[in-house]
């Protein structure tokens, strides 16, 4: 498809994924994942993780050394080739299809930042559901269509930044969500969320350096996740 192409085409490039570490926003994210991904290997149920657009592996490299046996899919070969490196068992495939996985084998599926990328999301998170055993958990990251700077833009007659049709890579995302819309999808495919948090009410990146996070608010988005920047979904596989 073709937006399987651009994905690949756009993300794979040479530090395609540098503002990861440089963009505080996304550190953020990353880091509650990984808080919340490391109480759960304490409590001794760490074991086999997918990570659906693994990238270059620096997140999975990451969980690795929390305990998890991490897999990985990604549609660029040059992010599969960097995620094994990086110690990921990860393979090429496109995550608008179905997953090449067997059912049930996965104790955790992560799938940050995907959902907004593909056209049929409904049967994206059947996947996701399809390869966790039941009880297993998935964990679903998304930037929020209500983020609350978002929503005096449209106010005021602005685009949302998630919906930019001339931004180099947000015209990529092509099914925003809204912390409603995205509970729905996940119960529809008999994943309960057992939480809903979100990372910083974002008011100003640096013009020149979009990573560059200038003015931003914690509090607001700890307390109202549905205002905050990205939505993170904690759900359980119910059967």
């Amino acid at each position: 498809m073709m937006s399987t192409r651009e994905n690949a085409s756009w993300f794979g490039r040479r530090d395609a994924f540098a503002f990861l570490e440089r963009d505080r926003d996304n550190r953020l994210r990353l880091a509650q994942v990984e808080a919340w991904l490391r109480r759960r290997a304490e409590r001794g149920s760490a074991g086999a993780l997918l990570d659906v657009g693994c990238g270059d592996g620096r997140l999975g490299k990451r969980l690795a050394g929390l305990g998890y046996r991490v897999s990985g899919l990604d549609a660029a070969a040059e992010n599969v080739e960097l995620a094994r490196t990086a110690g990921v068992d990860a393979i090429q495939g496109d995550a608008s299809a179905a997953l090449p996985f067997e059912s049930e084998r996965f104790d955790v599926v992560y799938a940050g930042e995907i959902i907004e990328h593909l056209f049929d999301t409904r049967a994206f998170v059947a996947e996701l559901a399809r390869v966790t055993r039941p009880g297993g958990s998935v964990i679903v990251t998304t930037p929020n269509l209500a983020h609350l700077p978002d929503r005096f833009r449209l106010l005021l007659g602005g685009t949302p930044s998630q919906t930019q049709p001339l931004h180099p890579f947000l015209k990529l995302h092509i099914r925003p969500f809204t912390a409603g819309t995205l509970r729905r999808a996940l119960g529809e495919a008999q994943l309960r969320v057992d939480h809903l948090e979100s990372t910083l009410v974002v008011w100003r990146r640096d013009a020149a350096d979009p990573d560059r996070v200038v003015l931003a608010s914690r509090l607001p988005a700890r307390l109202f996740p549905t205002l905050g920047s990205f939505l993170i979904a904690y759900s359980t596989r119910v059967r």
